[in-house]
C-alpha cells in the first residue's frame, strides 16, 4: 500500500493542494468547525482494538462475516506475515497459526506490504506486494474450513505493489499498481480454473494506491497516485460490457464536492446502498473525511470525519462492514502505525467518542 520508505517525494502534493491555489482550497484542508458540526455520522472506538502490532499497508478479506487482516509493515519498517481473524458477532480476534499444531494456518508467503486481497467463492486470496527486496507476483489461497493456505498461479501481469482488487460474481479483478512504473492494466481471475485473463485497461490514467469497491454488480475504482500526483477521478467498471465510465458528477466545479480532495490509499465500504470513501493521504497530509456516493441519485454527501478530536486521520486503512456498521482499523498518519478499531454509523449525529 502506501510505503513511505520507497515512494516518491509525495509531500509536494500537500504544498500544491493546500497552498498553491490560495484561500479557497486552503479552507478545504482546514474545514470550518460550523460546517463540520452539521455533518452526520457517529464514530465509536472499540476498546479492545486490533491485537496485532500496529501497521499500515495491510490487506483484508471477509468470508461469512469474519474479516481476516494481515501483512503490512510496522513502525520500524519491518514487513509482516501474520494474519488475524475478527468475528464482530463474538467480538474477538483469532491469530491464525499462533499454535504450533495450527502451523498450516500461517501465511506461507514472504512478509510484505502493498499486497492485494479478496474473497471469492468462500475462499480468501492474497498476493503481490513489496518484501523490501523485490516486487512480488505470487498469490495464495486460504480455505477457512481447513484453516490452510496453498499457492496458486502467479499473477501474469508482473510483480508490483500498490495494486487494487475487487470481486464481481464468480470472478476477481486485479490491476494498476507500481513496478518502478505506474501501471494501468487489469486482469480477471477464475478461482475454479486457477487462471488469469487480461481485461480492458483501467479507464483513467495509470496509478498506484487506487481504491476499489463493488456495488450492484459494478466496480467503482479511482483516486490513487500517478507520477507523484494524487488523483480525484472515479470510474465505474461494467463486466458485462467490459468497459469503464467516469463518474461525471465528481467535479471540482460542483459545490457539493468542492471540499473533497484528491487522495491516495483511501478506504471504501458500502452501507445502505451508498458507497463511502474514507481518509487517505495527499502524500504528506492525512485525511479523515468521509464522503458517500449514491449511485441511484448520482449525488455526494459529506459525513463526520475521523478527526484528531475523535481518533485520527489516516491512510492505508482496513475497512469492512457488519450489521449496518462500518469498521476501520490499522493505517498510518506518518511515522505512527495504528492498532485501534472504530465503528462508523453514517446517519446519526456524532456522540462523545471518549
Amino acid at each position: 500500500m502506501f510505503d513511505h520508505s520507497t515512494s516518491r517525494p509525495l509531500w509536494r502534493i500537500f504544498t500544491l493542494l493546500c497552498f498553491s491555489f490560495g484561500l479557497t482550497l486552503f479552507s478545504a484542508c482546514t474545514p470550518n468547525d460550523d460546517e463540520e458540526d452539521e455533518l452526520t455520522g457517529d464514530w465509536e472506538q472499540i476498546k479492545s482494538g486490533f491485537p496485532g502490532v500496529g501497521r499500515n499497508a495491510a490487506v483484508s478479506f471477509t468470508i461469512d462475516n469474519v474479516t481476516y487482516v494481515g501483512l503490512g509493515f510496522n513502525g520500524d519498517g519491518e514487513r509482516l506475515a501474520d494474519f488475524w481473524a475478527y468475528n464482530p458477532d463474538q467480538g474477538f480476534w483469532d491469530n491464525l497459526g499462533r499454535l504450533s499444531s495450527d502451523s498450516k494456518a500461517r501465511f506461507p508467503g514472504s512478509p510484505r506490504n502493498g499486497a492485494v486481497a479478496f474473497a471469492l467463492n468462500g475462499k480468501g486470496y492474497v498476493g503481490l506486494g513489496d518484501d523490501d527486496q523485490d516486487y512480488l507476483s505470487d498469490f495464495y489461497e486460504y480455505t477457512p474450513a481447513s484453516r490452510t493456505w496453498r499457492k496458486i498461479a502467479d499473477f501474469p501481469g508482473g510483480a508490483r505493489r500498490g495494486a487494487t482488487a475487487f470481486v464481481i460474481g464468480d470472478k476477481a479483478y486485479v490491476g494498476t499498481g507500481y513496478d518502478d512504473n505506474y501501471l494501468v492494466d487489469f486482469w480477471s481471475y477464475d478461482g475454479k480454473s486457477d487462471t488469469w485473463v487480461p481485461i480492458r485497461d483501467f479507464g483513467g490514467s495509470k496509478r498506484e494506491g487506487a481504491t476499489a469497491i463493488t456495488h450492484n454488480g459494478k466496480a467503482y475504482v479511482g483516486f490513487g497516485n500517478n507520477n507523484g500526483v494524487a488523483q480525484k477521478n472515479l470510474y465505474v467498471y461494467d463486466p458485462q460490457k467490459n468497459n469503464w465510465t467516469e463518474i461525471e458528477s465528481l467535479d471540482d466545479e460542483d459545490e457539493d464536492q468542492e471540499d473533497m480532495q484528491s487522495r491516495i490509499y483511501a478506504a471504501a465500504f458500502v452501507l445502505d446502498n451508498r458507497i463511502f470513501f474514507f481518509g487517505g493521504s495527499t502524500g504528506g497530509f492525512y485525511l479523515g473525511d468521509v464522503w458517500a456516493y449514491d449511485p441511484e441519485l448520482d449525488t455526494w454527501t459529506q459525513h463526520t470525519s475521523l478527526s484528531e478530536d475523535c481518533g485520527s486521520p489516516r491512510a492505508t486503512t482496513i475497512a469492512f462492514t457488519y450489521n449496518n456498521l462500518a469498521f476501520i482499523t490499522t493505517g498510518t498518519a506518518g511515522s505512527g502505525r495504528f492498532d485501534d478499531l472504530w465503528t462508523f454509523s453514517p446517519d446519526v449525529e456524532q456522540e462523545d467518542c471518549e
